[in-house]
């Protein structure tokens, strides 16, 4: 069974919700860093969702440049997610997910992009 940690963005405030029902996540699968989706899908009635980031189980990231869903070892510089250098211009080789979710990752980030006039508050909801 697959299993996401959602974790909304919004201008505020960001709230955490887990999913694990088959019908919620399949919508979920095969999506990439950037795309919007409908929060209905994933029970958020009312809201457009833009897909963010996420990690997988381990903690990896995922990284909005790499293709596919399984891991890769990239050279990254000073402005590459999950690497903070101490000083500007080292790179580093790090393992980081391709852009594609897939069954591995666990926590997805997602940012509200648009709210309905029909839409409840993200409280009553979760």
């Amino acid at each position: 069974m697959v299993r996401f940690q959602l974790n909304l963005a919004d201008s505020k405030q960001s709230y955490k919700k887990e999913i694990d029902a088959d019908s919620m996540t399949r919508h979920l699968i095969g999506k990439k860093i950037g795309d919007e989706i409908d929060g209905s899908l994933i029970g958020f009635d009312g809201y457009k969702l833009k897909i963010t980031g996420g990690s997988d189980q381990s903690g990896f990231p995922m990284a909005s440049g790499v293709e596919g869903g399984s891991p890769k070892r990239i050279l990254i510089g000073h402005r590459a997610v999950g690497y903070k250098p101490k000083r500007k211009g080292r790179r580093r080789r790090k393992r980081v997910r391709g852009s594609l979710i897939s069954e591995d990752i666990y926590q997805i980030n997602l940012k509200i992009e648009e709210k309905t006039s029909k839409a409840k508050a993200i409280e009553e909801l979760l």
